[in-house]
């Protein structure tokens, strides 16, 4: 689906998903204003973010089929662990553990049907991810996930065929097949990223696989993901990026890694995780607002 990137809209939305798209691999926020509308805003430049923790709202459903989004029917609050009703978690019909249920919906099925992807994602060299992630959503999914870098093994003609996969190389020494954001942010903060470095972990980790279940991959598609979600010319003039987990952030955009904003302030930059704020309302401002900042714990980024 090609969707229309805006700038973002000053004053008060909802703040519904943070992702990349698709089409241009560019990052977004979905937000929605007052008439129930979603916008797809495209970070950058000086903003301020605060956003509102008194109540939490149903981000509302999305059609697989077309790729539209639309308000939660009965404009319902969720408790923090969740982020639709279960009107609207039906109405989307999306489980990604499809495998583990005997009971899929229609549009769940459909997706199955679709090609999709078989990947490594890289996120340290002590932490390698396998996946599966529908063919048309291109590097989107990756960058969703904040993979410093990725291969691409292989497209299966199904989700059914590329999971069967998915599932033997998970089994294996030195390969998960989740990380969670507060582990992502670990790295983010304490590890420093060497593409060479990650394309030799890559390759090692190719190699191991086919070894080890007795296939081949023979034209794996490699992704450098780091310079596409965050600035290298910010990170150099910084030597250390710290945690923010304030509903409160304002600098300079720098990246967008995964789920983790990072912005600059004073010559700092903070690492804010977004999943947390989903259906919170956030109030945009297009200025920086100095912040109040604890002693520096520096770590290299």
């Amino acid at each position: 689906m090609i969707r229309e990137l805006v700038d973002l809209p000053l004053g008060k939305s909802l703040f519904t998903r943070v992702s990349f798209d698709s089409m241009c691999n560019a990052p977004y926020f979905r937000l929605m204003d007052a008439d129930g509308v979603f916008v797809y805003a495209r970070p950058a430049g000086n903003f301020t973010l605060t956003f509102d923790l008194s109540r939490k709202r149903c981000t509302g459903w999305y059609d697989m089929r077309t790729g539209e989004c639309y308000e939660c029917p009965g404009k319902r609050d969720v408790s923090e662990k969740y982020e639709q009703c279960p009107e609207c978690q039906q109405k989307t019909g999306f489980n990604p553990a499809f495998y583990n249920t005997t009971e899929l919906s229609v549009q769940q099925a459909e997706l199955n049907k679709k090609p999709h992807l078989l990947y490594l994602a890289y996120f340290s060299s002590e932490t390698v991810k396998v996946g599966i992630s529908n063919a048309g959503r291109g590097l989107a999914r990756l960058l969703e996930q904040g993979a410093r870098s990725a291969v691409i093994l292989e497209t299966f003609p199904s989700a059914n065929v590329a999971r069967q996969y998915e599932a033997q190389i998970a089994r294996l020494p030195g390969l998960c097949e989740s990380v969670q954001l507060r582990k992502k942010a670990q790295i983010l903060v304490e590890n420093s990223y060497d593409e060479v470095a990650a394309r030799r972990k890559l390759e090692q980790m190719i190699t191991a696989i086919q070894r080890a279940l007795n296939i081949q991959f023979p034209n794996p598609q490699f992704a450098e993901l780091s310079s596409v979600m965050i600035d290298s010319v910010a990170l150099s003039s910084c030597t250390a990026i710290e945690l923010w987990n304030q509903p409160h952030l304002s600098g300079a955009f720098v990246g967008l890694v995964g789920q983790l904003l990072v912005m600059e302030q004073q010559n700092r930059l903070l690492a804010m995780p977004m999943k947390q704020y989903l259906g919170n309302y956030v109030t945009i401002a297009g200025d920086i607002a100095p912040l109040k900042f604890a002693p520096v714990q520096a770590s290299l980024f």
